[in-house]
């Protein structure tokens, strides 16, 4: 005989996402047209869509100026693993777009970098009992080819549960 149960406090019902987002070539050509600063503000103000990875994940830019960046994270189920846990990449994820926007803000050119490395730690349980999450992010060094920059995921409290920090390229443009 066998026997299956079902762990207390799950309900075993199957759950469902719907995900939409806008073009993100269509999106990136209309940045190409801004200056920085129209960029930075259509960027926070949603005028400029999310990308396709916030819309997954369910983050938004708050803040966006050179050298700083903010992106508020509401932990949700989908994005826990098995035990229960924000799933590191998705931590990672976050906290990497935080870093990116901060770093790419801080460019005065038509240069764009991109993440060649990242490096995450945990400091404590980040779940869907942690409530709304803020990436804070900033640059440390934006040079002629290479930036870095650091971030951190915390609460309203100022409670920090990761952190993180990346090394950029930075590609076309040029100082």
């Amino acid at each position: 005989m066998t026997q299956t149960s079902v762990p207390a406090g799950t309900d075993g019902e199957e759950r469902t996402l719907e995900v939409s987002w806008a073009d993100p070539r269509a999106a990136l050509l209309r940045a190409f047209g801004m200056s920085r600063d129209e960029l930075l503000k259509s960027i926070v103000d949603g005028d400029l869509p999310n990308p396709p990875i916030g819309q997954l994940l369910n983050f938004r830019v708050t803040e966006a100026a050179p050298g700083r960046a903010v992106i508020e994270f509401v932990p949700e189920e989908r994005h826990e693993n098995l035990i229960g846990v924000v799933a590191g990449g998705v931590a990672g994820t976050v906290l990497d777009a935080a870093m990116w926007i901060a770093v790419q803000a801080s460019l005065e050119d038509k240069s764009v970098v991109s993440t060649v490395s990242l490096s995450l730690n945990f400091i404590r349980k980040l779940s869907r009992e942690s409530g709304t999450v803020r990436a804070v992010a900033r640059t440390l060094h934006v040079g002629r080819s290479t930036a870095t920059a650091e971030s951190w995921l915390e609460d309203a409290s100022g409670r920090r549960y990761a952190q993180a920090t990346a090394s950029f390229l930075r590609m076309g443009g040029g100082e």
